[in-house]
């Protein structure tokens, strides 16, 4: 049976508290990667400056160009450069679940398979218009950014060491 529930209905809290978790993890995420740019251009405001937020899609290529463009200020360049491009590339399927979550309509939930339905705000090529979403998925999504986060942490760790030589 689908239905639309009240926000407090104990059968859809596990959706909430784990739509919030995703949305820490996410911060967290975002965050990470604001302060690997810091790192990277030697500028710690770099990452938070409007026209250096960009989407998860473009970011790899942008990343991969800012790096390029830095790595001669770096003691040994950045050889970590291909592994924060594959770990951004790596963030573009969790970032459409996330996006989907926040920004799509909570359509209807189906008590029987304990799914909520959400549909997209943009009807796009190749992309369904509602997807099913369990607790699990969501929970899911969330353990990939904490695992991204923690690569690029990894990562900046690395650069940042060899700064200090």
């Amino acid at each position: 049976m689908h239905y639309f529930p009240d926000a407090d209905a104990p059968a859809l809290q596990p959706f909430t508290r784990a739509f919030v978790r995703l949305m820490f993890a996410h911060g967290e995420f975002e965050r990470r990667v604001s302060d690997l740019m810091g790192v990277i251009t030697f500028d710690p405001t770099f990452g938070e400056q409007p026209e250096n937020r960009l989407s998860a899609r473009a970011r790899p290529k942008a990343m991969k160009k800012l790096i390029k463009e830095h790595q001669s200020k770096h003691v040994d360049g950045i050889p970590e450069g291909s592994d924060i491009v594959a770990c951004l590339r790596g963030a573009i399927p969790p970032s459409d679940v996330r996006n989907m979550l926040a920004h799509g309509h909570w359509w209807a939930f189906d008590v029987d398979t304990e799914t909520i339905t959400v549909r997209a705000t943009t009807a796009r090529p190749n992309e369904e218009l509602h997807r099913d979403f369990t607790e699990e998925d969501i929970q899911r999504t969330v353990t990939s950014f904490e695992d991204l986060e923690a690569e690029l942490f990894a990562l900046q760790r690395q650069i940042e060491r060899r700064r200090r030589r």
